[in-house]
C-alpha cells in the first residue's frame, strides 16, 4: 500500500476554497474550472474556513476588537474544497481509498463532479472507495462541500436540542464569541492498496496487578482478498526490540487481536512522580511476496491506573483519589480548553508551549473540557512525554435553562457510534487517565449532577467505556455525587454532599474568599476559578485605542470581550476606587486573581489527602479576552495567576490559612500555618511579619506537625504547623507581608511563600507604596533582580516585551515576585521557538516603575 497525503504542506497543497449559495456547489464540483478563477481562493488543509478567509483578505481579523462579529455569517454557508489529484493508473488487483481524519460537521466528497459519499460528524475518521474514478491515473478533480453548521446551542440554552456531537464552544461561551467552527481539520490521504490492506490498528498497553509484566494489545482490521502476515514489533525506549509477535491473515479475514507480552516493563508516571518511557510499537502487513503493503506506529506506556475511595469520604461517594502504580497521586491539576477558536489551523509549536507550561507549573492532570474537543493525536503525545495525566470528556455540555441530555434512542445511538469510533483510537496513550460523560450535565432544578441512572446517553457512553476501555477511570460526569456547587450554605446544610463540586468562578471578594475556600468540605473540587485582566501586549492588540476606558462592561467593547468574567466594580472596590487607568486596573485586577486562586488552591490542598485534587478553571483561553479566567492568554503568556498556582503545586510548599488580607477592624493578625512535602523532608516552618521596608514586627517558628493522613502511597500529606497571633499595634506602614518559609532537618530553605496585606478595609495603599529602587540584568537563559534601596519591592511582573506579533515565548521559571531590601534573585527564562534577535524582557512593579531588559 502507498500512502499520498492530500494536506500538511505549509508552503501550500493545491487546496481551493469558496463559498456557495443553496446548491451551487453541486455546479463548480466538477471539471474543466480553471485553477485561480474568480471567487476561489487558496486553503489551507488541515484548516478551518474562517481562517482561510481571514487569510485571503474576505474577513478582518477576528481576534482584534469585536470584529468577529463580521464573520458570523460564515457558517451559514457551504464551502467548496477543491484540490487535484493525479497518479499511475491503478494496476490491475488495486484499489484507491480517499482517507479523511476528520471533517467538520457534514460534507460531500465528489470526484470529477460526481458525489462519492457523504459523511456527517467532527471526530469521526472516513474514508471513501474511489477506485473507480481513479483507475486511469487522472489528473481528476476532488471536491469537497462542506455543508452549512449544523443547528446547536450556545451557552444558555437547552442540552435537550443538542443533537449532534460536535464542539459547542464556537457557537458562543463566556469565553469565546459566536465563531462556529467548519472546515477539513485533519489530514486527508489517498491511499493506493493491493489485494490485503491494513485499514487500521488499535493499540493499547496493560500492566499486570503486579506491575512487572506487561502486554501491548493490537486490534487490527485489514481487507484481505488474498493471504498475508500481520507483524507487530514493540521497541523499548531505547529503540531495542523487546517483543514481536505475527499472525497469518487468511483471505476473506477482517480482523485479528495480538497479544505481545513485554516482560519487566519501564512503568510509565505522572509529572513529577518518576519518569516518561514510551515503547514505539510498529504494526506491519506484508503481502505473499513479502512486501510491506501497511504501516501504522505508536508510541505507548504501561501503567496501571484506578479509582480508590478517598480517606474520610462519606458513605455512597465515589472514589476519587487517582492511583497509578499502586501510589496515590494528588490530582494537582488545570481545565484545559481548546487553544484556539480556528481549532483545525495546526499550531504545533504553541500546543508544544502551552503544555510545557503545565507540566512547569508541576500539573498532574489536566481535564478536557466537554464544551471543545475530543483532543488531538499530538495533544496527547504531547501529554505522553511529559507525564500529563489527562481526564477526557466526551462533547456534551450544560446549557444553563437546561442540562439534561436528549433521551430518545436516536440521540443515545448517535452518541454510542461516535463513542465505538474514538475510544480505541486513544487507547495507546498511557496520559488518558479518566474518561468522563461530559460538562455540568445536571438537573437544572434540582442542581443535582445526572450520573449512569438518571441519562441513557451516561449510560451508554459509560458501557462503550468500560467494555472498550477498561483499563481506564470513569467519572460520570465533573461535577459528580449529591450536589453541584461549591457555596456556603450548601456547605452549612450538607457538608457530606460535597463530593466532586464545582464554583465559583468569580472572586468573592477580600475575606469571603478566605471564608468561603476555608470552609470547603469536598472530595474533589474540578472546576473553580478567579477572573483577571488580560495581560498588557494582549489588551493593547485587542483593545483599540480609544475604546480602551471604561474597563467595565459600560464600555460596549468589553460586553463582547468577555463580559461574564468583567468585574471591574470589584476591582474598583478593592482599591479604594482609586484606579483611573486601564494599567493600574490590569495590575490590580491581576493582583486579585493571583491572591484569589492561589488561595483557593492552597485551600483545597490543605485538606489532602480527604480532598483529593483541585483543578482550577482554567488553564488556556481559545481568543483574546479583555476579560478571562484564563491563567495563560491566548498569545500563550502567562498571567501571574499562573505563577501563583505553580507555586502551590511544587513539591514541597508552605502557605497559611487567614481571614483576609486586609485588617481594617482586627485588633490582631491570624494565622494558621500550613506545610508539605511529597518527598518528606520539611521539618520546620517559620512566619515573620515586616513592614512596608522589611523591619521585622514578629517572628514564629514551628516545628511541622505529623500529615493529615502518613503513609508511603499519598503524594501530598499536608500537614498543619500550628496557629499564630500578633497584634498590629507596632506597625509603621499600612501595607505588611507575611514571609514564610520551609525548612528541612539542615536548615535548608525548601519553599518560601510572602503574602500582601494591609491593615486599611481595603487594599488601596498598595498604590501609596514608596518608591524601591531595583538593579535588574538579563543573560540569555535568566533575568536577575536585586534589590538595592527604599521600601519592599512589591508585586514584581516579568513579561515578554517584543511586539506580540514576534514568534515564540519567554517562559520565565517564576515571576510576581516580593522583594524584601537585600533580596536578590535569579529567575530562570527559557526563549521557546523565538530567534535571538529582540529578546527583550519587560519588568514592573507596584512601586518600581517600568524597566526594559535586552
Amino acid at each position: 500500500m502507498t500512502s499520498y497525503p492530500l494536506s500538511g504542506d505549509p508552503a501550500g497543497d493545491g487546496w481551493e476554497i469558496r463559498g456557495c449559495l443553496g446548491d451551487t456547489w453541486r455546479w463548480l464540483g466538477g471539471p474543466g474550472r480553471p485553477a485561480g478563477e474568480a471567487g476561489w481562493f487558496a486553503a489551507r488543509v488541515p484548516g478551518s474556513v474562517p481562517d482561510d478567509l481571514c487569510r485571503a483578505g474576505r474577513l478582518p481579523d477576528p481576534y482584534h476588537s469585536d470584529n468577529s462579529l463580521a464573520s458570523e455569517w460564515v457558517p451559514q454557508r457551504t464551502w467548496l474544497y477543491r484540490r487535484e489529484i493525479a497518479g499511475a493508473p491503478l494496476a490491475q488487483g488495486e484499489r484507491a481509498v480517499l482517507r479523511f481524519g476528520g471533517v467538520d460537521h457534514d460534507a460531500t466528497v465528489l470526484v470529477d463532479g460526481r458525489e462519492v459519499a457523504h459523511h456527517s460528524g467532527m471526530f469521526v475518521p472516513f474514508e471513501v472507495d474511489v477506485t473507480e474514478q481513479l483507475a486511469d491515473g487522472g489528473p481528476h478533480l476532488l471536491a469537497v462541500a462542506v455543508h452549512p453548521a449544523p443547528p446547536s446551542e450556545p451557552q444558555v440554552g437547552r442540552t435537550d436540542r443538542v443533537r449532534i456531537h460536535k464542539s459547542r464552544m464556537g457557537y458562543g461561551w463566556d469565553f469565546c464569541p459566536r465563531m462556529i467552527h467548519q472546515g477539513i481539520w485533519k489530514p486527508v490521504t489517498l491511499e493506493i492498496a493491493g489485494p490485503v490492506r491494513l485499514v487500521d490498528a488499535h493499540i493499547g498497553a496493560e500492566t499486570g496487578e503486579a506491575l512487572d509484566t506487561g502486554e501491548v494489545r493490537v486490534s487490527a482490521s485489514v481487507e484481505a482478498r488474498a493471504a498475508g502476515l500481520l507483524r507487530v514489533e514493540v521497541r523499548s525506549p531505547d529503540g531495542e526490540p523487546v517483543a514481536a509477535a505475527e499472525h497469518a491473515v487468511a483471505p476473506g479475514e477482517r480482523s485479528a487481536v495480538l497479544g505481545v507480552p513485554v516482560p519487566g516493563p519501564e512503568l510509565w508516571w505522572p509529572n513529577g512522580h518518576g519518569d516518561q518511557p514510551l515503547y514505539e510499537v510498529e504494526v506491519t502487513l506484508a503481502d505473499t511476496t513479502g512486501r510491506t503493503v501497511g504501516v501504522r506506529r505508536a508510541a505507548t506506556g504501561f501503567r496501571r491506573i484506578g479509582l480508590v475511595p478517598n480517606p474520610g469520604a462519606p458513605a455512597g461517594a465515589l472514589p476519587y483519589t487517582l492511583e497509578v502504580n499502586g501510589r496515590r497521586i494528588h490530582l494537582k491539576g488545570w481545565n484545559w480548553v481548546p487553544h484556539d477558536a480556528h481549532y483545525g489551523v495546526p499550531r504545533p509549536e504553541r500546543l508544544e508551549h502551552l503544555l510545557r507550561l503545565a507540566a512547569d507549573a508541576h500539573v498532574t492532570l489536566l481535564r478536557v473540557w466537554g464544551g471543545g474537543l475530543i483532543e488531538t493525536a499530538d495533544f496527547y503525545r504531547w501529554c505522553d512525554r511529559l507525564g500529563l495525566l489527562v481526564w477526557q470528556e466526551f462533547s456534551l455540555s450544560s446549557s444553563g435553562i437546561d442540562s439534561v441530555p436528549a433521551a430518545d434512542g436516536e440521540y443515545v445511538a448517535l452518541m454510542e457510534r461516535e463513542a465505538r469510533a474514538l475510544v480505541p483510537a486513544l487507547r495507546p496513550h498511557p496520559s488518558l487517565a479518566i474518561w468522563g460523560p461530559g460538562n455540568e450535565l445536571h438537573d437544572t432544578a434540582a442542581a443535582c449532577p445526572l450520573d449512569e441512572r438518571s441519562s441513557p446517553v451516561v449510560a451508554a457512553l459509560a458501557d462503550v467505556v468500560a467494555e472498550l476501555d477498561p483499563d481506564r477511570a470513569w467519572l460520570p460526569g465533573s461535577p459528580s455525587g449529591a450536589a453541584f456547587l461549591n457555596r456556603l450554605d450548601l456547605i452549612a446544610a450538607a457538608p457530606d454532599a460535597q463530593h466532586d463540586v464545582h464554583g465559583p468562578w468569580e472572586h468573592q471578594g477580600i475575606g469571603a474568599q478566605h471564608e468561603l475556600y476555608d470552609a470547603g468540605t469536598c472530595l474533589l473540587h474540578s472546576e473553580f476559578g478567579v477572573e483577571g485582566m488580560a495581560n498588557a501586549r494582549t489588551w493593547q492588540a485587542v483593545v483599540p485605542e480609544g475604546r480602551r476606558w471604561p474597563t467595565g462592561r459600560d464600555n460596549p467593547l468589553m460586553e463582547h470581550l468577555g463580559a461574564w468574567w468583567n468585574n471591574t466594580p470589584l476591582v474598583q472596590a478593592s482599591f479604594g476606587g482609586r484606579l483611573t487607568t486601564p494599567d493600574l486596573v490590569r495590575r490590580a485586577s491581576q493582583q486579585l486573581q493571583y491572591d484569589g486562586l492561589r488561595y483557593a488552591v492552597e485551600a483545597n490542598l490543605r485538606r489532602a489527602p480527604r480532598s483529593s485534587g483541585t483543578i482550577p478553571w482554567q488553564f488556556d483561553e481559545p481568543f483574546p479576552n479583555a476579560w478571562c479566567t484564563a491563567a495563560v492568554d491566548h498569545r500563550g503568556d502567562p498571567k501571574p495567576a499562573y505563577h501563583g498556582v505553580r507555586r502551590a503545586y511544587r513539591p514541597a510548599h508552605v502557605c497559611a490559612r487567614f481571614p483576609t488580607q486586609a485588617w481594617h477592624g482586627h485588633p490582631a493578625f491570624t494565622a494558621e500555618l500550613w506545610a508539605w512535602d511529597q518527598h518528606g523532608r520539611g521539618r520546620t516552618v517559620t512566619a515573620r511579619l515586616t513592614d512596608a521596608y522589611g523591619e521585622l514586627l514578629a517572628e514564629h517558628r514551628r516545628p511541622l506537625g505529623e500529615p493529615t493522613a502518613p503513609g508511603p502511597h499519598t503524594s501530598v500529606p499536608a500537614a498543619r504547623a500550628g496557629e499564630w497571633e500578633v497584634v498590629l499595634d507596632g506597625l509603621t506602614t499600612d501595607v505588611f507581608l507575611l514571609d514564610l518559609a520551609l525548612y528541612d532537618a539542615d536548615g535548608s530553605v525548601l519553599a518560601a511563600n510572602r503574602w500582601l496585606h494591609t491593615r486599611t478595609a481595603d487594599l488601596s495603599p498598595l498604590l501609596d507604596l514608596p518608591a524601591a529602587h531595583i538593579e535588574a540584568t538579563a543573560g540569555p537563559d535568566h533575568v536577575t533582580v536585586a534589590h538595592t534601596g527604599g521600601a519592599a519591592a512589591l508585586g514584581l511582573v516579568l513579561t515578554d516585551a517584543r511586539p506580540i506579533t514576534d514568534p515564540g515565548w519567554a517562559a520565565f521559571g517564576d515571576n510576581m515576585l516580593d522583594l524584601l531590601p537585600g533580596d536578590r534573585v535569579r529567575i530562570p527564562v527559557q526563549w521557546r521557538h523565538a530567534p535571538a534577535e529582540g529578546r527583550t524582557v519587560r519588568l514592573e512593579g507596584w512601586n518600581t516603575g517600568v524597566v526594559e531588559l535586552l
